[in-house]
């Protein structure tokens, strides 16, 4: 049987977000779909009352799917002192990218100017796809095999976005077509970037453990490419809270974990119904569990890490206290992190101007 990793010496060394540079709100989005509304007598202001997202960020038309990792990467550096010629090891983990081949990371590795010695990688796991690379990097690093392991993911929602609008705005769209693609409204464009390493006494957030679980008989219950994302999402919700309550009762029966254990949960977000649903169902604290969906929506894979920078940012992270990041990707797959705040921790230093 498959053991829970255990990290010995790895830390989170430095971290950082992208926002996508123009707002879209759920009423401007409601707006372009206004013939669809009308012919299906569906309710004004039903995107956020039915998600809690009032907006999200879009990059720029033609913007490639890397850039919000590049982006994050690049005011990583220049916040935390670190240099491409650093790192050792890449972990591109977005669920959307530029092509099959070659990988999002070798356009990320040419970007950044990452050294020749730097070996990268596209990890994927849907939206898990970030705590799943945090894990693999804690273990190169713990083995002794990589220094400095950056994880990045970037997600560009405008194509998916729209092409979706087009779709629905075609005749003959239904309200069953319009709920199956609802969820793709709910996306938002952003980036994130952590550089995991041995903390050599820095008092740096700690990777300490993680427990994942899968049901693989859900993977059904959303498909999506570039052009389109169809979500069976009532099924896709409950489906979730069974696999995260499995989880989270794997953590507590391995380390001890329950619903008190941690200070603050930093999960991925899908909408205001699916975070409460989690959070009631592992019995956590409604208050420890920080929020970004309402203005910046599903960013995907780097939904959890995005929200750790704002909560970082807020100084909500608590010294000596602990951290839980986790997430539920399609497929289905969940992992929670644990993640200890030494009693030293000072926050992050300030981030450069957004350009």
């Amino acid at each position: 049987m498959r053991r829970p990793p255990v990290y010995r010496n790895a830390s989170i060394l430095a971290w950082a977000r992208d926002e996508g540079p123009e707002l879209l709100e759920s009423s401007a989005l409601e707006e372009a779909l206004r013939p669809v509304f009308a012919r299906l007598s569906l309710p004004s202001g039903l995107l956020s009352g039915m998600t809690g997202i009032n907006a999200r960020r879009l990059y720029p038309p033609g913007s490639p799917a890397c850039l919000g990792a590049v982006r994050a990467a690049d005011r990583l550096f220049s916040a935390w002192g670190y240099r491409p010629e650093d790192v050792d090891l890449l972990y591109s983990t977005s669920v959307g990218r530029d092509f099959l081949e070659p990988s999002t990371a070798s356009v990320i590795h040419a970007r950044l100017g990452l050294p020749a010695e730097c070996a990268s990688l596209d990890l994927g796991s849907a939206c898990l796809g970030f705590i799943d690379g945090l894990s693999l990097a804690a273990l190169q690093v713990d083995s002794g095999l990589c220094d400095h392991a950056l994880v990045v993911a970037g997600e560009n929602s405008r194509p998916v976005l729209e092409s979706t609008v087009d779709r629905l705005l075609s005749p003959g769209v239904t309200r069953r077509d319009f709920f199956d693609n609802f969820a793709t409204l709910t996306l938002g464009s952003g980036g994130a970037a952590m550089l995991v390493g041995r903390p050599d006494g820095r008092p740096l957030p700690r990777l300490r453990r993680l427990v994942s679980r899968a049901d693989g008989s859900a993977n059904g219950l959303c498909r999506g490419d570039n052009s389109g994302m169809t979500t069976d999402s009532a099924r896709l919700l409950s489906k979730g809270v069974e696999l995260a309550s499995r989880t989270f009762a794997a953590g507590a029966e391995a380390f001890g974990w329950d619903p008190g254990y941690f200070d603050l949960v930093v999960s991925h977000q899908v909408s205001e119904v699916n975070t409460r649903r989690f959070a009631e169902a592992l019995g956590l604290p409604w208050e420890r569990v920080p929020r970004s969906y309402p203005l910046y929506g599903n960013m995907g894979a780097a939904a959890v890490p995005f929200a750790f920078d704002l909560a970082s940012e807020a100084g909500l992270l608590p010294p000596g206290g602990r951290c839980a990041m986790m997430g539920i990707g399609s497929g289905l797959a969940c992992a929670m992190l644990e993640v200890e705040i030494p009693a030293g921790f000072a926050g992050a230093p300030p981030a450069p101007p957004w350009p």
